[in-house]
């Protein structure tokens, strides 16, 4: 992962397509995968320490018990303690609140 990745992408960097833009415009979901009873989550998370920034953030959910059990996130404090950190719940939350949305197309 080379720096630029570490600090973060500038939303005019990303190109891809977001399945889901949070309410907020802080949090974007661009993939969801089913792997037996977790989900695969990839999405962009803003930084708060860098208003033009967003962290990469993949997580590995298990909504029976709505735990993140594995996943990484681009930001500082992911990369220094190794547990989730905000982005990487919000990106569970914001996919929780919007589940039935994505869930239907």
């Amino acid at each position: 992962m080379d720096k630029k990745e570490c600090i973060g992408k500038k939303l005019e960097d990303i190109l891809e397509t977001p399945i889901l833009i949070s309410t907020d415009k802080k949090t974007r979901i661009y993939g969801l995968k089913n792997k037996g009873r977790d989900i695969e989550i990839s999405a962009y998370s803003r930084s708060e320490s860098r208003e033009d920034y967003f962290h990469k953030v993949e997580i590995e959910y298990l909504p029976a018990s709505k735990y993140i059990i594995n996943g990484s996130c681009t930001c500082e404090s992911f990369r220094y303690y190794g547990m989730p950190c905000k982005h990487m719940l919000t990106v569970r939350n914001v996919y929780i609140k919007n589940q039935q949305k994505l869930i239907n197309g």
